[in-house]
């Protein structure tokens, strides 16, 4: 396959006004992130539908605003889940090469949204879909997202 090298430039005004949400999502992900350095993991509750967002966000699916803040728990599910390592990205030499990453999707319970997880603590052959997971909270966390990069089985 040939790599070509020339680009295509399209000149435009970009409406900047019209990227609003993006300040409010700082916002949001600022009280999102205080509750994770308290080890709670909060979600916003839609007034329209129901739904609980985690993390949260400025419109739901059903164009209300989630305005409520609710805490969800540090358990739930695995949704699906994929095995990776070090083997299968090249230039990465830190690692143990025979290391292998269990990447999971996971649902806390009280959210209605999903997320992206790394497993530990359980062999590669016990991973299920509906696995029962937690967050492995750090001993003092910092109210960052890397404070629930890892989940456990439950």
């Amino acid at each position: 396959m040939e790599m070509k090298s020339e680009t295509t430039s399209i000149p435009g005004n970009w409406r900047l006004d019209q990227f609003r949400w993006k300040t409010e999502q700082v916002k949001l992900m600022g009280k999102f992130l205080a509750g994770l350095k308290e080890k709670q993991v909060l979600g916003l509750k839609c007034p329209g539908c129901g739904l609980v967002y985690v993390p949260p966000k400025p419109f739901c699916r059903c164009l209300e605003r989630p305005e409520k803040w609710v805490e969800v728990s540090d358990e739930g599910v695995v949704t699906t889940f994929t095995f990776s390592g070090t083997w299968a990205f090249r230039g990465v030499e830190e690692a143990d090469e025979s290391e292998t990453r269990i990447i999971v999707g996971i649902k806390l319970d009280g959210a209605d949204t999903l997320g992206l997880s790394l497993l530990q603590g359980s062999d590669p052959a016990d991973v299920d879909v509906g696995m029962r997971i937690r967050i492995r909270w750090p001993d003092a966390p910092e109210g960052a997202l890397k404070d629930i990069l890892f989940v456990e089985p439950a």
